[in-house]
């Protein structure tokens, strides 16, 4: 009996010292971060994970935006996530991937991995408790700039208000009647040739 008692415990130790959940962070250098675009994952089929993420870079006072397609250029750093959950008694995160670049490539990332977490208990809980402290040292040394304005031709952007402003009001003169068919053309092409 005793003996049965004694492998009972030796298998539950060893298959508990198998058990493991990781985290691995490679936190951004110091560097100053004006704004954070998160890639809209469609492969994530929590709604709630995106929106976690945001809030819990914006409590670090690091204004976010969501994008799919192209990067946006007014974003100094872009992150893409990926996470897995499974159901063992209850739903849990067992895999969060995040990657931050910033216009050099890949400036940082953090990795939450409890899939090898089997008999741990502490695998359950809130999704956000579990990616807090990796979100935390990722963006731990970084300090908010100003956000970024994508660069724009100022004299394209006042000539072609002009431009429209101009055609509007000779459309407005030839829908009065004030101008003919012809003068009407003539100048309209005359405004549209100093674009």
């Amino acid at each position: 009996m005793q003996r049965a008692y004694l492998f009972t415990i030796v298998g539950v130790a060893v298959s508990l010292a198998g058990c493991s959940i990781t985290q691995t962070v490679d936190p951004l250098q110091p560097a100053r971060v004006s704004q954070v675009c998160v890639l809209d994952n469609k492969d994530i089929l929590m709604d709630e994970f995106q929106p976690e993420i945001q809030k819990q870079i914006e409590a670090k006072h690091i204004p976010t935006m969501v994008y799919a397609g192209a990067r946006p250029p007014q974003c100094s750093h872009y992150l893409e996530y990926t996470a897995n959950w499974q159901w063992d008694m209850a739903m849990y995160l067992t895999y969060a991937e995040f990657r931050v670049y910033d216009s050099k490539g890949l400036a940082g990332s953090a990795f939450y991995d409890a899939r090898r977490g089997g008999g741990r208990l502490d695998k359950f809980g809130h999704t956000a408790d579990k990616i807090r402290p990796l979100i935390d040292q990722l963006f731990g040394s970084v300090s908010v700039g100003p956000t970024l304005v994508p660069p724009q031709n100022d004299s394209v952007a006042t000539s072609g208000k002009d431009v429209r402003a101009r055609l509007q009001e000779l459309q407005t003169l030839h829908d009065q009647g004030l101008i003919s068919d012809d003068e009407f053309a003539t100048k309209r092409q005359e405004i549209l040739g100093e674009i």
